[in-house]
């Protein structure tokens, strides 16, 4: 059975994730040099290898169920695609599609780079920000974008032209969490994220 976070003190809302970089095809030299699940993959001994299984299980054709049934049981508003991972394929995508069909009454957030894949068919439930780091290449025109910025300590270039970018209240605001927000879960517009 895929295992679903139910979240924690810093994020409520619950999250499934896949194991870093390597479901990521897309990734780009800042993202896997600073990574941020790689920390807790290394931090945590139990993390990767549920991530591991978490991959593992995507391949079966008992996955769109077995999610969609943990969801739909739980009632869940809210829900996180990938903490840690990506849409590594179409077909992988097309099944986060179905899970988000069937649970309608939950609104689905992932951040992608995977910027080729399509998207045609996704249903209004899930939202998708492109993740724009300043080594981004061919992100689209069009769609809502996750720009990461650095954090103050010069690690990485901010080369990015984000106007008007909404700047995630997490990192501003004491005690803010994405189930307070609920700015990217809603589709609001842009926004930035820090170096973390």
């Amino acid at each position: 059975m895929p295992y679903i976070s139910p979240g924690n003190r810093k994020m409520k809302i619950p999250t499934f994730s896949l194991p870093s970089e390597k479901t990521c095809p897309n990734a780009t030299d800042l993202c896997k040099k600073y990574c941020y699940t790689k920390k807790a993959e290394r931090a945590y001994p139990q993390v990767l290898p549920c991530r591991e299984k978490n991959y593992m299980e995507t391949y079966s054709m008992q996955f769109v169920v077995d999610v969609a049934k943990q969801i739909l049981k739980k009632k869940y508003e809210y829900f996180r695609i990938h903490e840690g991972g990506d849409f590594y394929n179409q077909d992988y995508f097309d099944k986060w599609c179905w899970i988000a069909q069937l649970c309608q009454d939950t609104k689905f957030l992932a951040y992608t780079q995977n910027y080729k894949l399509d998207f045609r068919f996704k249903p209004n439930n899930l939202q998708i920000y492109w993740t724009v780091w300043p080594d981004s290449k061919d992100v689209p025109d069009t769609g809502l974008k996750a720009y990461v910025i650095d954090n103050g300590n010069n690690v990485i270039p901010n080369t990015l032209d984000q106007p008007e970018t909404h700047q995630c209240p997490k990192e501003i605001v004491e005690g803010m969490t994405c189930d307070k927000c609920l700015w990217c879960y809603e589709g609001k517009g842009d926004v930035k994220f820090k170096l973390h």
